[in-house]
């Protein structure tokens, strides 16, 4: 079996809470395809930023991430490449949080909230 994380659940909340006829207080936070991959597709799994690229103790110590960033951004990049995408990922996640527009939608998360009865401050 394989799955799939769907974190652009929450770039339409509202639609996504019509289609699962959500109830007043509740809120799909991501979703997760299971299933049997495709043997002719050819899985990869996409390597994530190492433990010693989030983890801080105590204090933030940013010279403490530049190595491990350096690393999986060379990582990263090769998989971009195979599929065809521009090779940074440090611009790719840039670019995800340059305007409200790029945020898909989920600029609109607080008020689609809201709208869920959550009361927020």
């Amino acid at each position: 079996m394989g799955t799939v994380y769907i974190g652009a659940l929450r770039n339409d909340p509202e639609a996504v809470a019509a289609e699962l006829n959500l109830p007043d207080h509740v809120f799909a936070v991501f979703g997760l395809v299971v299933g049997h991959p495709d043997p002719a597709e050819g899985t990869k799994v996409k390597p994530r930023l190492p433990q010693t690229a989030v983890l801080h103790h105590e204090t933030y110590d940013l010279s403490a991430q530049r190595e491990p960033v350096a690393e999986y951004e060379q990582r990263i990049g090769e998989i971009y490449t195979d599929q065809g995408l521009p090779f940074s990922w440090t611009e790719r996640t840039l670019a995800r949080l340059a305007s409200a527009a790029s945020l898909n939608g989920r600029h609109r998360l607080r008020e689609s909230l809201a709208a869920k009865g959550f009361q927020l401050r």
